[in-house]
């Protein structure tokens, strides 16, 4: 009783994204799929491999494709990746490094062990040229092929990263951040500063390089901004968000945007008072919460991943109607889940959630 016809869902779909109006088919649904949904869904023989060999990882999202339009109508995962070389991972340039396991997804790793190898980072950070350090040797030469052998020129005019807390413990590691902000706070403003600082001048490197044009807006992804108290977020992250804006996203209607799946709902106020205008926090914050302490945002959310993976048939739905309820008679609200869909989640209990957005979700 749960399907629907998906050619025809997703098509009304893409006229359902204006903002604050109800002149629209229904509420529009996002389904934010990544890595770990995709292991699961193929069990993938190994996740190594997955990220080091490209025809590997390009059958493998092809494989994840074919199933997905199978049972929902839609294709997530690139199938192309056209450039074999990536511009370097700005925390990186800064001092993180990669680590990769089996079974598991990539993380950035610090090497930080006390304040004076922070001290010793911000030095080195200031004299970064970010024109240098943003490209491997070998990627303006694979910027040309592609370009050449498609007609396409690379376009990097959208602008969005990790947010300034998340980078922080990635670069600093997360006990050394939520003790040094306590304990060594003039050294974490500096650091903050320098990070803030790098991060405009790595974007106008990318814009540069690739002779892009500004497209307004900017996205965050600022998970762990939940290990700050209110007033330590003011000071070290929120002037981050302020030039970040203020460079990227100047206009107040202009798309500013933060996912942080976490219990961050104290941090609500200063993100209102930043103008961020669309968000997606954690499961365990309320929609009504959200609306509350933001009344301008668009809500993405804010379906419980869990509930969504292994909720029943009516549980699944009457979280669908509540957010509905909550935050989209307005037409304020993407149904999505409060963060990415957890792996193992069954396509079936996606139609499910996809079915209650069609039923109750028309305006």
């Amino acid at each position: 009783m749960y399907e629907l016809d998906y050619k025809k869902f997703w098509e009304e779909n893409e006229k359902c994204f204006e903002p604050f109006t109800t002149s629209k088919p229904r509420v529009p649904v996002k389904l934010p799929f990544d890595d770990h949904f995709l292991f699961e869904d193929v069990s993938i023989e190994s996740t190594v491999r997955y990220y080091h060999d490209r025809d590997f990882r390009l059958r493998m999202n092809r494989l994840c494709n074919d199933r997905m339009e199978k049972a929902i109508g839609m294709r997530f995962f690139d199938e192309e990746e056209k450039m074999t070389v990536s511009p370097n991972r700005f925390e990186v340039i800064m001092g993180a490094h990669w680590e990769y396991s089996e079974g598991g997804t990539p993380w950035l790793e610090s090497t930080v062990e006390d304040i004076e190898d922070v001290k010793k980072l911000i030095s080195r950070a200031e004299k970064l040229d970010m024109e240098k350090e943003a490209f491997p040797d070998e990627w303006y030469a694979e910027k040309e092929r592609v370009e050449k052998e498609t007609g396409i020129k690379l376009d990097y005019g959208s602008r969005g990263h990790r947010g300034p807390a998340t980078m922080a413990t990635s670069i600093l590691g997360t006990e050394n951040t939520c003790i040094f902000i306590m304990e060594e706070p003039d050294v974490m403003k500096s650091f903050f500063e320098v990070l803030t600082e790098k991060m405009v001048e790595y974007h106008e490197a990318l814009l540069k390089a690739t002779n892009s044009e500004l497209k307004p807006g900017y996205w965050i992804t600022d998970d762990n901004c939940y290990l700050f108290p209110p007033d330590k977020y003011e000071k070290f992250c929120a002037p981050f968000l302020e030039r970040i804006f203020r460079e990227f996203a100047p206009a107040p209607n202009d798309y500013r945007y933060q996912h942080s799946d976490s219990a961050m709902g104290h941090l609500m106020p200063i993100l209102n008072d930043l103008g961020v205008n669309n968000v997606n926090f954690g499961p365990t914050i309320h929609p009504a919460e959200i609306r509350k302490a933001m009344p301008r945002a668009v809500i993405h959310g804010q379906i419980p991943p869990f509930t969504l993976r292994n909720g029943s048939a009516d549980e699944i739905i009457e979280t669908v109607k509540r957010d509905i309820d909550a935050a989209g008679r307005d037409g304020g609200l993407v149904a999505t889940t409060a963060g990415s869909i957890a792996a193992g989640t069954s396509y079936d209990n996606i139609k499910i959630f996809l079915w209650a957005v069609n039923e109750y979700g028309r305006y």
